[in-house]
């Protein structure tokens, strides 16, 4: 079955409807006003695995509000990413592939001179509709000069980082170059050092900070807010997983101690989605907003840096790898302005797709934006549950390491391998285990802030019943135990080819059933490769840009000659 779908009532129910139809004339229309456009709350989960979410059928970690949303919205189940930090938040900052502009492997480190190449960001083009741009969180785009850093690449404000993590508590991320350790605070408020933060939880400091945002919005213009958490990567190392003693308290049935501090870390980040979408409600702005959720790959799970045991089950694969664990993002989109929700989408989906589809959703002009994006419209194939105008992806393609990717259609192909094969035939089980097992509580996911402000901005609410539904048809299962496979491991130099509909884990390589699949899939990938642009090499610049220059932080360095370097007016 392609879609489980729960087609809406008539529009003119009784609950809202002409209401719901008015708002739907404005966009077909194509005349949007100010008042009408919609806000938008994109929230990215960074290395947070498949199955550490309730909706994709996990009971060991609750994640009301996460599922609350995603019952009552649209779970987006074929959602691609890459698999690394900065190149996913290349991806949806620009909506192109990023081996187009040289952004295709290893994520960005501190003290590098390198950072997302000159062009349009999302935000930029937010704010060209009127937008309020703000930006809480993660950046990892670059930062060796002042221009490329947030506020000066579309967003009016930033509260947050720019490297790739820091320790949960107290801001600071300590990095190796040449067998010596530099540490340097990493929190800003529009660029200056925000110390006074210390000791808050940074997913607690992140969500005050998006309420606020939210408060503070007078309605003059809408809302895009992006919320970039920290969670759940791992911090330093020392401390690579942190969270409240009393939340880890509430997880006494995980039995690996890592993954139960890691598990109360999701929750911390489920709470946060709670806060913010209750704050949307109170504000009276939920009923005309988009949230959208997304992780930026799958879990590090055990990783040769920075595991941090999140889940990637029943996905082959971790975080740095092509396999569907480190590039099928656990998502969804939750409106009350989407016309056919409470339903899962197994359409293609990639995270470039999403400037495109936010910029038509707030009424922008699908032609004024570059034409050169790889990134496709699909708001209207979401909002009325049409057929998706996309039909392939291309995962990757990475020169140095030889390492390709493409999905096409059900068919999914890879060339070469990551992390020296290590992963390859990695499926998560290691986290599985409970010490008691445990049920699912819709109770709680229908009662929670994120299910009570949804019954109050949408039309037609789930029911408990419904989302048992939803939740099942999201639920990945893979080969039977006896069923016939075929492995394949292309570390050994072979072509891997799969059916991902019917085999989502990856277990039954049809490449010699189907060659004439694989020739074409591989003539693909070589007119891709015609528009990469080659990686640059690393230039760190440690000894110009070490923090103890800066007053111990990690600030741009281009041009700065001494710790008076200030951002500039």
């Amino acid at each position: 079955m392609k879609k489980m779908g729960r087609r809406a009532n008539d529009l003119v129910d009784g609950r809202g409807g002409l209401a719901s139809l008015a708002l739907i004339c404005v966009f077909v229309s194509g005349s949007v006003f100010a008042a009408d456009q919609p806000n938008i709350v994109l929230i990215v989960a960074d290395d947070l695995g498949w199955n550490d979410v309730g909706f994709h059928g996990s009971n060991q970690i609750p994640t009301p509000n996460i599922d609350a949303l995603a019952y009552n919205g649209i779970i987006l189940n074929s959602h691609y990413v890459q698999s690394t930090c900065t190149p996913s938040r290349t991806a949806l900052l620009t909506g192109k592939y990023p081996m187009r502009l040289g952004m295709q492997g290893y994520p960005l480190l501190p003290a590098e001179k390198r950072a997302v190449p000159e062009g349009k960001l999302l935000p930029e083009y937010f704010k060209d509709l009127g937008y309020s741009t703000h930006l809480i969180g993660k950046w990892h785009l670059g930062y060796s000069s002042w221009n490329e850093t947030p506020t000066f690449r579309g967003f009016d404000h930033h509260f947050g980082y720019y490297n790739g993590f820091i320790s949960y508590y107290d801001y600071l991320s300590t990095w190796t170059f040449n067998d010596k350790e530099y540490t340097g605070f990493d929190l800003r408020k529009d660029g200056v050092p925000a110390f006074e933060e210390v000791g808050k939880y940074v997913t607690d400091a992140f969500t005050e900070h998006a309420v606020k945002t939210i408060e503070e919005n007078d309605g003059t213009k809408p809302l895009f807010l992006m919320v970039a958490h920290t969670a759940t990567h791992a911090g330093n190392v020392g401390k690579l997983l942190e969270a409240p003693q009393e939340t880890i308290n509430k997880f006494k049935h995980v039995e690996d101690s890592n993954r139960r501090t890691y598990a109360a870390m999701v929750s911390k980040l489920d709470d946060s989605v709670g806060t913010i979408v209750e704050a949307l409600a109170n504000k009276n702005m939920l009923s005309n907003s988009i949230v959208v959720f997304l992780s930026d790959n799958g879990a590090a799970t055990v990783a040769p840096a920075y595991a941090n045991w999140g889940s990637n089950y029943p996905l082959r694969g971790v975080k740095q790898t092509l396999f569907e664990g480190g590039i099928r993002g656990a998502a969804f989109i939750y409106s009350p302005l989407l016309v056919q929700s409470g339903r899962v989408s197994t359409d293609l989906m990639h995270i470039t797709d999403w400037l495109p589809t936010l910029y038509s959703a707030a009424g922008g002009d699908i032609g004024l934006l570059d034409p050169d994006l790889d990134g496709i419209d699909q708001w209207s194939s979401l909002v009325y549950d049409l057929p998706s105008p996309r039909n392939d992806i291309l995962i990757n393609i990475d020169e140095k390491t030889r390492n390709a990717g493409l999905r096409f259609y059900n068919w999914k192909l890879i060339v070469g391998t990551s992390l020296n094969g290590t992963y390859n035939d990695y499926y998560g089980h290691l986290v599985m285990g409970d010490i008691e097992p445990r049920s699912y509580d819709t109770a709680s996911v229908f009662d929670s802030p994120a299910g009570r402000s949804v019954r109050k901005a949408s039309y037609t609410p789930l029911t408990e019943v419904e989302y048992e539904a939803v939740r099942r048809a999201a639920t990945l299962t893979c080969l039977e135990p006896k069923a016939k496979k075929n492995p394949c491991d292309p570390a050994s130099g072979a072509v891997c080819l799969y059916d991902i509909p019917s085999d989502p884990c990856e277990e039954n390589d049809l490449a010699k059933f189907f060659p004439s699949v694989v020739r074409r899939m591989k003539r693909a990938l070589v007119d891709y490769r015609k528009g990469l642009v080659p990686q640059a090499d690393a230039d760190i610049d440690i000894e110009v840009a070490q923090p103890k220059l800066f007053r111990y932080t990690w600030n741009p360095w281009v041009n700065c000659a001494d710790s008076s370097c200030q951002i500039p007016a």
